[in-house]
């Protein structure tokens, strides 16, 4: 990532508290099987967390649930999405907005990304400004000021990944397709078919983006700091 400048410190909000921002180029909020909508307890300190973020502080990227949260803590909603799973390769489209954001950098107007989600973002932050959007998730991606922002798809995925989770969820999948009208019959082979183009790696751009926009903000933070250590305990 970014050309391996930069090291992780992979912290599970779900049981610990979230650490001073002191000595980080940047953030990322990752995914989760929980519900921006079906609130836990640890839920409460990353919504604190989210909201009390500044437009000159270190700059935040939300990634699917975590793009859902920083939407839901700034004042948006959170839906079960009507239209049913999205997963596999999706082809979003780029808003006006998206041509001048640093994140979006090198991306064509119609780009194909990794996905996989049952929630969308139905009503954004007031504050928000849609990057990004496509039939099933009208806000795939949003913008708070200029150092927040929220994605719905998953830069950070790979086909392999995608791939097996749809062969895991295979009979739930399935039976959503049902539910919302769709043929289930070669359901989950359409799926993994999504998978093959090769544009679905364009929304990795966003990821490598982000990097890099942290790298060149805090150069002087990473000069100074000492390695990450390595993290007490994987995420949930």
């Amino acid at each position: 990532i970014a050309g391996g400048q930069c090291a992780f410190d992979i912290r599970d909000v779900t049981r610990e508290e979230i650490p001073p921002l002191d000595g980080f180029a940047g953030v990322i909020v990752t995914g989760s099987a929980s519900a921006a909508y079906r609130q836990e307890p640890w839920m409460a300190r990353l919504a604190a967390f989210l909201a009390n973020l500044n437009d000159h502080g270190t700059p935040v990227l939300g990634v699917c649930f975590g793009a859902q949260m920083l939407a839901h803590a700034r004042g948006g909603r959170v839906i079960l999405n009507p239209q049913g799973w999205e997963i596999g390769g999706v082809t979003i489209e780029a808003a006006h907005a998206a041509s001048s954001d640093p994140l979006f950098s090198g991306l064509p107007p119609v780009f194909g990304a990794l996905a996989t989600h049952e929630d969308r973002i139905e009503a954004p932050p007031a504050a928000a400004v849609t990057l990004a959007g496509n039939t099933q998730t009208p806000i795939q991606a949003f913008r708070i000021g200029s150092r927040l922002w929220g994605i719905q798809f998953h830069p950070e995925a790979t086909r392999e990944l995608l791939s097996n989770l749809i062969l895991l969820r295979a009979d739930q999948l399935t039976r959503d397709a049902v539910a919302h009208g769709m043929q289930a019959g070669g359901h989950v082979t359409r799926l993994l078919d999504s998978l093959r183009p090769g544009q679905v790696d364009q929304g990795r751009v966003v990821l490598d983006n982000f990097i890099s926009y942290c790298l060149r903000e805090n150069s002087e933070v990473l000069r100074h700091s000492p390695p990450a250590a390595p993290p007490a305990q994987p995420p949930v």
